[in-house]
């Protein structure tokens, strides 16, 4: 498919651009430079024709070619076929932007140069400082309101080698067949340096500095033929600390990633204790039914490894008592230890939760255990278990049919989840069961 960068410096509206012409909001906005930190990745859909849209990171004038960011922006400027050259119509061009198509030119890519915000009032906005930065093709769009996107389409129809790269490349797009995978955490437990770890490239933006993940990052990858999405996400502190804009956003993205994963690996930094708020992110991914995966990252700095396991074990065991039987994996980045095992309890956890049982089986192992523990009898009444039924896979999703519900104790949940994991192979999956009042229309009353 054709790759078109967005590139420009910081507030000149890449991120709204991105968002406007991809048609959701997958890149946070904000009137704070530098939010933009990874290069994200988009389809866009144009009238007939569709595209792969990248938005990078704003350029700050003391940072070209001294950070990572800078970094992964002109990365994207190399994979592109075009590049969108964004200034800013209500600002004016300023010196910074003939600095910054100076950097252009010498890649000697094609591009567009998009003045953006022409909505804006400005009266002394000079046409000749845009002709001035020196790309032929100029256009005068809205990102906020889609204003100039049909003189986009209009310019990206006439280039000779558009047309010959409609082509889909089927691992960019959302794929059924992938297996979503989101990686969450506290600030600073490894999450991004873990997913360069396994991509064996600095795809992502990494350092010492707490927070610098913002977006959700999505990022395709293949292992032993089979086809993963890794979702990077922003480091979820205490939400009493979290007051900030920007930060609000990036916790609501990844909530959402979270929901869009088939499992959830958490990265917990083993160079300090387990604490309330990862446990939170836990059950968090446990009430939208996801399976987890912990990765005790920064194993390298581990002295006194037997015992540091058994204390996260016996940790994870007693607060996670939803799953018990987690797997919980030391990795490295530093090292590269532990990263082929994550990815192989990963693919066998995503393998478990597609089970299926057939309900004579299922019904035959429950009349036998609900026979040998019978559920709490309410008021004197026998709380009679009649029918249970699969209805969903990933997660796998079953329905007790009973004669009173709500008096079914948590205990006893719990006690049918563990046997139903034993029976039926569904080891190191999150199974959810949900109580309905009705009864087994096979059964005599």
């Amino acid at each position: 498919m054709f790759n078109i960068a967005i590139f420009g410096r910081p507030n000149v509206g890449k991120s709204t651009l991105f968002n406007a012409l991809v048609g959701k909001k997958k890149a946070i906005v904000s009137n704070v430079s530098g939010v933009t930190v990874d290069r994200n990745y988009g389809i866009v859909k144009l009238n007939d024709i569709s595209f792969n849209l990248i938005d990078t990171a704003g350029i700050i004038d003391e940072a070209i070619y001294k950070n990572e960011f800078t970094v992964q922006t002109l990365k994207a400027i190399e994979e592109a076929d075009l590049v969108f050259f964004v200034t800013d119509y209500s600002s004016g061009i300023l010196p910074y932007d003939f600095e910054l198509s100076s950097i252009l030119r010498k890649t000697k890519k094609n591009v567009i140069h998009l003045v953006n915000k022409c909505d804006a009032k400005n009266n002394v906005f000079s046409d000749k400082e845009a002709i001035k930065i020196g790309f032929k093709e100029i256009i005068y769009i809205s990102s906020e309101h889609k204003k100039g996107f049909d003189d986009i389409y209009n310019s990206l129809i006439k280039m000779k080698n558009f047309r010959n790269s409609e082509k889909i490349i089927p691992s960019i797009i959302n794929n059924n067949s992938q297996i979503k995978i989101s990686f969450i955490g506290k600030p600073n437990s490894g999450k991004s340096s873990l997913i360069n770890t396994i991509l064996g490239h600095e795809r992502l933006v990494t350092g010492s500095k707490a927070g610098l993940t913002r977006d959700s990052i999505q990022i395709p990858f293949l292992y032993k033929n089979k086809s993963f999405s890794l979702i990077d996400t922003a480091g979820m502190r205490r939400k009493a600390k979290v007051n900030d804009f920007v930060e609000k956003q990036s916790v609501s993205k990844s909530m959402l990633a979270i929901r869009m994963s088939d499992i959830v690996i958490l990265v917990l930094d083993a160079t300090n204790k387990l604490n309330k708020q990862d446990l939170i992110l836990a059950k968090r991914a446990i009430d939208y039914g996801k399976s987890i995966v912990i990765s005790l990252n920064k194993w390298d700095l581990i002295e006194d490894k037997i015992n540091l396991k058994k204390y996260f074990s016996e940790k994870i065991k007693i607060s996670l008592s939803q799953l018990n039987d987690v797997k919980i994996l030391p990795t490295s980045c530093f090292k590269i230890y532990g990263i082929d095992k994550l990815l192989e309890d990963i693919i066998t956890v995503y393998d478990n939760s597609h089970n299926r049982i057939s309900t004579s089986d299922l019904n035959k192992w429950f009349k036998f255990l609900s026979e040998k523990h019978p559920a709490p009898m309410v008021k004197g009444k026998k709380n009679s278990l009649k029918y249970i039924s699969q209805v969903e896979v990933l997660p796998p999703r079953f329905i007790i049919f009973c004669s009173y519900p709500k008096d079914i104790p948590s205990s006893y949940v719990k006690y049918i989840k563990n046997n139903l994991k034993k029976a039926f192979n569904f080891k190191g999956v999150n199974i959810v069961i949900n109580l309905k009042r009705t009864s087994n229309p096979f059964t005599s009353q």
